[in-house]
């Protein structure tokens, strides 16, 4: 009786995460939904992007210029001060892994790699690269929301209807929320700003986007 009422619990706590964030949205028709890739802001296609970047780890804050490169089948993110000094050099690929050419010894601990690294593989590459996502649509036609499992816990893709472009990832773990990604673009074109938050680290990230010669695109 004792590991029933616990398992039913679970069940419960699991749950409630998803539907306090989205009973407001139905399932979606699949054959009408976007196409998942096109969602990305950083698709193969596109081109390279700048921004000026802050990222506050735990005390320690790093600030500096962050470049966004597409290659054939990954995408190379480049962090380096604005005197030129190297903080970190990812590349990341499709399925979720990537691989560190080059990290800072203040900020080269595994622990801090990781979430790093993870949280920019996601920035890239939204939806889990696994055929099982579920569409749903915010009522009264508003946004679609993409639902996949990517075996660390679930990510939920909030995509804006009139761009095709996600506005929002949420991801959760077993309990509560982990991270929240805000996308913010003016022209509908391009990220002007992206935020990252972390609700249970004190890792957050704030990247602003740059033309080539270094002027901020928009506030």
């Amino acid at each position: 009786m004792r590991n029933l009422l616990f398992n039913i619990l679970l069940i419960l706590l699991l749950s409630g995460c998803s539907a306090s964030l989205f009973n407001n949205y139905r399932v979606y028709d699949m054959q009408a939904a976007p196409d998942e890739n096109s969602c990305s802001w950083f698709r193969e296609d596109t081109g390279r992007y700048l921004f000026q970047s802050s990222i506050d780890i735990y005390k320690n804050n790093f600030s500096g210029l962050l470049f966004v490169k597409p290659l054939n089948e990954s995408h190379r993110i480049l962090f380096i001060t604005e005197l030129g000094i190297k903080i970190f050099d990812m590349e990341f690929f499709r399925k979720g892994d990537f691989r560190i050419h080059y990290c800072l010894d203040e900020m080269n601990r595994k622990s801090i790699t990781n979430t790093l690294g993870n949280d920019l593989s996601l920035m890239i590459y939204n939806i889990a690269d696994n055929g099982t996502a579920e569409v749903m649509q915010e009522r009264n036609e508003g946004r679609l929301a993409i639902k996949s499992e990517d075996g660390r816990g679930t990510r939920y893709c909030l995509i804006n209807k009139k761009t095709g472009k996600i506005d929002e990832l949420i991801k959760t773990g077993t309990f509560a929320k982990k991270l929240n990604i805000k996308f913010f673009s003016t022209a509908g074109t391009a990220p002007d700003s992206i935020v990252f938050t972390h609700y249970n680290l004190k890792l957050n990230i704030h990247l602003t986007r740059l033309d080539e010669t270094g002027t901020i695109i928009s506030e």
